[in-house]
Formats: C-alpha cells, structure tokens, sequence
C-alpha cells in the first residue's frame, strides 16, 4: 500500500490526466502526432523534472514519485508516457546527475517548464543492444571543440527535441577501445540534423527518428560528465 502522499500525488496526477490528456489520447494515437500543446501543461503542473531540485524548477521528489507520475500519464496515453520518459528521466535527470553546474543552469529549467522537449539517442542502423561494441557514430576533439560524424536512430522524442544527449565513441574502435562519451547537443547546430519520423505499428504519437552529423561542431563544454 503505498504512503498516503503518494496516494494523495497519484490522485493529483490522475485529476491532471483525466482533465488534460485523456480527451485527446485518441486523436494523438489517430494522428501521429506529437502533443505539442500538452508539453506545456505537463510543465506548469511540475510534472516534468519531479528527481531534480528546486534550484532549477524541479520538484526535488523520488524516483517512486516520478513513477507514479509515468503511470497515470500511460494509463491515458502510452505514447505520451513514452515521450515522457525519454524526456524527464533519461534526459531530464541523467543531465542533472552528470551535467556541470553550468549545463543544469543553461538547460534544465526550459526543458522542466516545458518549453524545450528533450531526447537521449544511443542506438545506431548497427548498434542495438550490442551499443557498446558496435558504435560507430562518433566525435573528435580539434581544438575546443568535437567534431561529429555518423548517424543514430530511432531516437524518442528525436524530431521535436530541443536539447539531446547522444552518445558516440570517442577513440579508435578498431584500436580495442570502448570509450564512449555523452554530448549536449542542440537543435540547429550546424552539421546536425534530423530524419523524418519513424512510422510504427503502435506507440503513435512518440516520435522516433534518425540523427545525422557531417562534421558537426559540438563545444568542449557540452561534453556530459567525463570524456
């Protein structure tokens, strides 16, 4: 039986759902089509940074909290719950836990008030589940600065984000290295576009797409915890 706080935030976040989401889940599902108009409401109701402090917008709760939230979000809408995931805890919290005092103050609060839509991209046309073995996206240093190249896929959230941590190799795979390393990677740095939306069978409404870098520039700052 869960905490009566908790019980109380799940009713707070299911009277949020039934009023907000529920009467265009079908529409979402029907048309594809990202729910740009609630990514906002989601924010307002403090829904999208529930792990991270208050210092940035957040709301400083647990990781039960933020699954509490996830749930009465999929029970209207399991492709809203994805986009939801892929936004406040892969990106969301895994920029707070690794990013600099710096990234938190220049990213968290627009993607927390939900201005900005995040993303997190790993997989590649050739790296699944053997990521780490089979990357070959990847980034050089010259200088200050990291130049990209190579494609991602199936990245959630991918053509509406505004900020996305994408990982890359950043040594010499055939040399025996796995190094891999996060970068903060914005919408509209030169050499860095998107693919169309992938179609699927379910989930509509999430949508996934490729990432292509040609020589992108990414600044040594946006490197996401260590090289």
């Amino acid at each position: 039986m869960l905490q009566k706080e908790k019980s109380e935030f799940r009713a707070k976040v299911r009277n949020f759902v039934d009023a907000y989401l529920l009467p265009i889940a079908a529409d979402i599902d029907r048309n594809d089509a990202f729910p740009e108009a609630i990514w906002r409401t989601l924010g307002s109701a403090n829904l999208l940074g529930i792990t991270v402090p208050k210092l940035y917008g957040g709301e400083a709760m647990s990781y039960m909290d933020h699954l509490i939230a996830m749930e009465e979000i999929s029970r209207a809408s399991a492709s809203v719950g994805f986009s939801y995931a892929a936004h406040s805890n892969i990106c969301v919290d895994n920029l707070y836990k690794n990013g600099t005092e710096a990234q938190r103050k220049k990213y968290l609060p627009k993607l927390i008030s939900g201005e900005h839509v995040g993303c997190l991209s790993m997989s590649e046309p050739d790296a699944g589940s053997d990521v780490v073995g089979s990357m070959n996206c990847r980034a050089e240093k010259k200088g200050d600065v990291w130049i990209a190249n190579g494609t991602k896929k199936w990245a959630t959230n991918g053509p509406d984000a505004d900020v996305l941590i994408v990982y890359m190799r950043t040594a010499d795979k055939d040399a025996g290295s796995r190094c891999m390393t996060g970068f903060l990677v914005e919408k509209g740095m030169p050499g860095f576009k998107t693919g169309s939306n992938v179609d699927k069978l379910g989930m509509r409404g999430v949508r996934n797409c490729p990432l292509y870098f040609d020589n992108c520039e990414i600044p040594h700052e946006n490197v996401l915890g260590e090289v």
